[in-house]
This record gives structure tokens, C-alpha cells and sequence, in this order.
């Protein structure tokens, strides 16, 4: 029969915990063998499996016999047990794959926004009264909150950049203060918008003038930069309700999750779902620090040419610059090693040759090191093993 990879496999930690068992027991493993009742010269192979892990599917009635022959009991394997037993159940997987998706394309910030209002349903930190018995939530109610969620969070994501950059064009000249005061009222009349889409249209504008009068009223925002906002939020709303962006959900379906975890899987096929795995997220990390080393080099040229230095001897200080990245992502700040691989670069006759001003060179190695480092805290995870 096959067996799904999500069931139970005999963990290589519990077969060192029977061997020790066997250990204190002073037993070998053919003696173990003659205790469990088996005979014969090759009766220690099946122990050795055991303890080896090779027995991936022991019975039951296996356990409790090597147990026996060593005088111990279930009480001494439980606790890596619990460990299994522990595990999230296949519905639970099932459900958290379809929620990682529903939230894959939100930045972090709003993915963790996500999970977090889930996780805050589904363990609610007030107990339960003692008269009303507490109920998980159903799952697919879950979902369809966590899907509302996730739209709910990206709308915001997105109309917060538009808005950013409406706010800049409208307060030019402001004080940040007042920029952060048109941001509000162009949040505030979004608001409105969207929660009266189907409501009378009295309503609509008797709020919106409302809001409008409030901060009129408060004299320190331009009338001018008010309603610049009003419009940019009407027509940038008309244009979300005409496209249907207001309305977009994740997608959802529980079948191929299911279908993943239940349908067995031969190890090739797992090691190529995992290299598959690897590049991908190797991808992402290599495209976040190759845009990072960018941006230092842009910021470097103004340092370049604050000092003079020809056009013709920036690829120079263009490879300097990729090497003082590479030198902040394996070494730690301040250490020997840093210092060591600074000066080696900086003081090599071949770049020296090529146009490399020594002095400068090591000046730009502080700027682009702490720039990078700074830079590097936003990066996803890099999947390469550390050595």
C-alpha cells in the first residue's frame, strides 16, 4: 500500500532513544533480539534497523516487545512522540497553504497583518464563559474572512501609495505636518467612498461634506490643496470601481492542497519540488541585493564626482563598490576580517593602476558597507546554507 509522505515515518531520534534504553539494559542487540522472542543468527538485524532508523514502518507490537525486552516502557519514548502528535493535522496544513497563498502578494507588513487577525479568531485570548461552550471556527469561514482580509489590506497598500504621491504634487511647499494632514483627509474620504458604494447618495455626500468642512474649518490646510485631494480621490476611486479592484478577492482552492499532501510522492520528485523551491527563493533574495547594490553605486556617483574623478574611472570604483557589498553581507561590522579584506582590495597595484585613489576608496568602503547593512535588513531570507 502507499503510504501519503504526511503519515507517520519512524523518526531516527527514537531509534537512538531505544538503543540507549538498550545501552542502560546492558544488553547487545542480539540479546535484545532473544528477549523480543526472535531467533536466530541474523534475529540482531531487526534491532539494529530499529535503532538505525532503517524500519521506517515498525508495528506497533514491535515497539512494545523491544520496550519489554529492555525493562522499560512508553513512558520513556513519549515525549518524542508528543513531538509527532503534536504536528498540525492535514486539514490544519491544507488550511495554512491556502492562507500563505491567500496572502502571498501583500508585502510583509500586511501578510503578517493577515495571519495575525486569523490566528486572533482562532485563539481567542478571553475564555470561553463556563455556561457557552466554546466552538472552533468553521475553516472555510476562516478563509473567506482571511480573503476579505487580504483585499482589505492590499486596497490600503495601494491607495496609500497613490495618495503619497497625490499629497507631494498638492502640498509642495508644506510643512510635513500639513502633508500628513491631507494624507488623513484623503484616507478619511476614501473611507467614504467605499463604504457607501451602496448606499443612497445623499448619504455619500452629506459625509463627505462634513469631513470637507471639518478641515476647512481648521484653517491650516490651503482650500486649493483640500480639494486637489477631493479630486484626485474621486476620480482615482471611479477608476478602482470601473476596473474592479474594489471587489478583487484571492484566490481560493482547498483540492489541489489537499491533493498535494494526500497524493504519495517519490523522492525524486520531492527533491526536485524542493530544488524548484530553492531557486525560487534564491531568485528573489539575488534580485533584492543586485537592486540594493544599485541603489549604493547611485549614491556613490554624487561622492564620485563631489571629488573630481573622471567618467573614464568609474567602472573602477563600479567593481570597488560590488566588492564592499560582497564584504558587508559575509563579515561582521567592525571585525578584523572586514578590515583585512578593505585594505586588501583598496592597496592592490591592479586596481591602483586602473585609477583607484587609495584614500578614496577606503572612504567609500564605510559609506557603502553601513549603506548596504542598512539596506540588507529589508532583504527576504537568503535559502543558501551558511558555512
Amino acid at each position: 500500500m502507499k503510504r501519503s509522505p504526511d503519515t507517520f515515518v519512524f523518526p531516527t531520534e527514537l531509534g537512538a532513544r531505544l538503543r540507549d534504553l538498550r545501552l542502560r539494559a546492558g544488553l547487545t542487540q542480539l540479546g535484545l533480539a532473544q528477549a523480543m522472542g526472535r531467533t536466530g543468527k541474523k534475529a540482531g538485524n531487526l534491532v539494529g534497523r530499529i535503532e538505525r532508523g532503517d524500519e521506517r514502518y515498525p508495528s506497533f507490537g514491535i515497539v512494545a516487545d523491544f520496550l519489554r525486552g529492555c525493562r522499560a516502557g512508553f513512558k520513556d519514548i513519549t515525549d518524542i512522540l508528543d513531538l509527532y502528535t503534536n504536528l498540525p493535522t492535514l486539514q490544519q496544513k491544507v488550511f495554512g497553504r491556502a492562507l500563505v497563498k491567500i496572502a502571498a502578494n501583500l508585502p510583509q507588513k500586511w501578510q503578517d497583518q493577515v495571519t495575525d487577525y486569523d490566528m486572533h479568531f482562532d485563539h481567542p485570548k478571553a475564555p470561553a464563559k463556563p455556561d457557552v461552550k466554546q466552538t472552533m471556527p468553521d475553516r472555510l469561514k476562516r478563509l473567506e474572512r482571511a480573503r476579505k482580509t487580504a483585499a482589505a489590506a492590499r486596497r490600503r497598500y495601494l491607495y496609500g501609495q497613490f495618495l503619497k504621491c497625490e499629497v507631494d504634487k498638492a502640498g509642495t511647499g508644506l510643512p510635513e505636518v500639513f502633508k500628513t494632514m491631507l494624507f488623513n483627509h484623503g484616507l478619511e474620504w476614501f473611507g467614504i467612498l467605499y463604504r457607501t458604494r451602496k448606499n443612497r447618495p445623499e448619504t455619500r455626500e452629506r459625509q463627505l461634506v462634513a469631513s470637507e468642512e471639518r478641515y476647512v474649518k481648521d484653517g491650516s490646510l490651503p482650500v486649493s490643496a483640500i480639494r486637489y485631494i477631493q479630486d484626485a480621490v474621486r476620480r482615482h476611486f471611479a477608476e478602482l470601481e470601473a476596473r474592479g479592484d474594489l471587489d478583487w478577492l484571492p484566490e481560493l482552492s482547498l483540492d489541489e492542497y489537499e491533493a498535494s499532501l494526500l497524493a504519495p510522492t517519490r523522492k525524486r520528485e520531492l527533491k526536485r519540488v524542493q530544488h524548484d523551491e530553492y531557486l525560487r527563493k534564491f531568485g528573489v533574495y539575488d534580485a533584492a541585493r543586485k537592486a540594493a547594490v544599485e541603489q549604493v553605486w547611485n549614491e556613490v556617483q554624487s561622492v564620485l564626482d563631489e571629488a573630481n574623478v573622471f567618467k573614464e574611472r568609474w567602472p573602477v570604483y563600479r567593481m570597488a563598490v560590488a566588492w564592499f557589498c560582497t564584504v558587508a553581507g559575509q563579515t561582521e561590522p567592525g571585525s578584523a576580517e572586514e578590515r583585512r579584506q578593505v585594505e586588501e582590495y583598496t592597496l592592490e597595484p591592479r586596481w591602483i593602476r586602473l585609477g583607484l585613489d587609495t584614500a578614496l576608496a577606503q572612504r567609500l568602503a564605510a559609506m557603502v558597507l553601513a549603506r548596504f547593512r542598512d539596506l540588507a535588513k529589508s532583504f527576504p531570507p537568503d535559502p543558501r546554507p551558511r558555512r
